[in-house]
């Protein structure tokens, strides 16, 4: 049982993608995407989601809300004396007839304890760099166009995502939100001050913020590029990443963000063979990610001071 893990803006996904394009691993949890040419959004590994507008034909609709319920709990589990959260045991369990190796792997979400790791077999943990993870997040996701509807969604899948456990609502966040701000939200958007996915990203985790960290209902809506680009290169959350790198007491394989030159040494640690599918995949993945740093440095490049 094998899981992929990153603490800030990384390529776990990607590698559960690669691994999961081999019938021998799964389940199959992301799809791959050739990125848009000129464009700020060049997503090209992305979650398959149940949603109201979208249903994934290639994934088990049981299966996705195994793999949810363990984001949750990754972020809300306690740890034990091996700072391991056991966030992985249901979805180990019930993948484990799906395929040969199941796979692991969250696309958001960390540990409440930053040394936290999930508990598994085989750990890989997916190591980025300050300027890796805001090229991550800035690429992959930030700059995903809103429409008025985006906004309900958004809102209810970052709840869903983050507040709910078990099926409980596990806070006020939910509450606040629908109450203070999501008419705001929809305000802006008509006013054209709102227009991308990261802007409202970040005023959820504003709302996050100011609960769970300062112990107050109100924060200021901002949605400015400077904030985007100084957020996304704080050094914060890089630290607490090597120190839980450093800090790690259990077996495990750190892999950066170019994997893909040695899968190898990937297959080896999971005691696995290699394959023509996974080779096909992993330059298939370079050749893609390398178009996307390009155009990540053309949007730094050109983006306001």
């Amino acid at each position: 049982m094998i899981s992929i893990y990153q603490t800030v803006n990384a390529h776990a996904p990607a590698i559960h993608w690669w691994l999961a394009t081999d019938p021998r691993f799964g389940p199959q949890l992301y799809q791959g995407y050739d990125p848009k040419p000129n464009t700020a959004s060049n997503r090209i590994v992305e979650e398959m989601r149940f949603n109201k507008h979208f249903q994934p034909d290639n994934l088990d609709e049981a299966v996705y809300n195994v793999h949810q319920e363990s984001l949750r709990q990754l972020e809300n589990g306690s740890t034990n004396d091996m700072n391991q959260v056991d966030c992985t045991s249901d979805y180990f369990e019930y993948t484990k007839d799906l395929c040969e190796y199941p796979v692991w792997s969250n696309y958001f979400g960390c540990t409440q304890n930053g040394l936290g790791i999930p508990k598994s077999d085989k750990l890989i943990i997916a190591k980025s760099t300050v300027e890796e993870s805001a090229m991550f997040y800035i690429t992959q996701y930030a700059f995903n166009k809103l429409d008025l509807d985006d906004i309900e969604d958004h809102s209810e899948v970052w709840w869903k995502d983050h507040m709910l456990l078990d099926g409980n609502d596990i806070g006020k966040w939910k509450e606040i939100w629908y109450r203070d701000y999501q008419d705001q939200c929809i305000q802006d958007f008509k006013d054209g001050k709102l227009q991308y996915m990261w802007q409202l990203n970040f005023a959820h985790w504003d709302l996050d913020k100011a609960l769970r960290v300062h112990n107050r209902e109100s924060f200021e809506l901002d949605y400015s590029w400077n904030r985007l680009v100084k957020e996304k290169h704080d050094p914060e959350d890089i630290i607490t990443q090597n120190c839980c790198i450093q800090n790690l007491k259990v077996d495990h394989l750190v892999v950066d963000i170019n994997w893909f030159e040695n899968t190898d040494v990937i297959l080896d640690y999971i005691g696995v063979s290699n394959s023509d599918i996974l080779i096909k995949s992993a330059a298939m993945y370079k050749k893609r990610l390398t178009k996307v740093m390009q155009s990540y440095k053309d949007l730094i490049l050109t983006s306001p001071n």
